[in-house]
């Protein structure tokens, strides 16, 4: 079997630079995306953890913050 030819190398270079490109590109557009359409997270705190070592922070969906305001959570300020 008879080696590539420079022109075949330089070609085969070329289709694998291009292919992790468009790999690269289509992982940064997926995150872009990823970014807009999340969404906007509501921070709430309390002052005594409800067990020991328990969160005084959180980050909650905005639909569930009636719930975390139920259980003694509130907005943070």
């Amino acid at each position: 079997m008879a080696g590539l030819t420079k022109e075949q190398r330089a070609q085969r270079e070329a289709e694998k630079l291009a292919a992790q490109n468009d790999t690269k590109h289509a992982l940064d557009q997926h995150e872009q995306q990823q970014e807009q359409h999340g969404p906007e997270l509501v921070a709430m705190v309390r002052d005594a953890p409800e067990f020991p070592g328990g969160p005084l922070s959180a980050e909650v969906h905005p639909d569930e913050v009636d719930n975390w305001l139920a259980l003694d959570w509130r907005l943070e300020d």
